[in-house]
């Protein structure tokens, strides 16, 4: 049993089975956790949730849990479009800093993670773009 499930909201409940049914193995606590900057990771098709990492890093957890899962969410969405989603972002300085971090410690290009920072917080949205771009 996967720990990170009972911190969930309905919406983020409804978000991990959507992305089970595009067929994600959804792990808690991978070997890509031991990087402590992480709290989540999608690596296709594998989706990562660092509990671990969440709960020595940052509180409240449960809503460190399901921002997490948005957020990687989001690049589920991305990963089914081939490409950004086309969101209309605007980040506040935190955020932007959020972005500049991940982009360096994941690789992976500004475009996606300030998706994914905008949306993190909008369960909802993510819902509305994985059922768009996955199904």
């Amino acid at each position: 049993m996967m720990q990170f499930l009972l911190y969930l909201t309905p919406a983020g409940q409804e978000i991990i089975s959507t992305i089970m049914r595009r067929n994600y193995n959804v792990v808690e606590n991978a070997p890509i956790c031991r990087n402590k900057e992480l709290f989540g990771v999608v690596q296709t098709p594998n989706f990562v949730i660092c509990l671990n990492n969440i709960k020595n890093t940052i509180s409240p957890v449960d809503h460190y849990v399901n921002e997490t899962v948005y957020h990687e969410a989001v690049h589920v969405a991305q990963a089914c479009k081939k490409k950004p989603l086309g969101v209309n972002v605007s980040l506040d300085a935190y955020k932007m800093n959020d972005v500049v971090r991940s982009t360096k410690v994941a690789g992976s290009y500004p475009v996606y993670e300030s998706e994914a920072y905008f949306l993190e917080d909008k369960p909802e949205q993510v819902l509305y773009y994985l059922k768009k771009f996955c199904f």
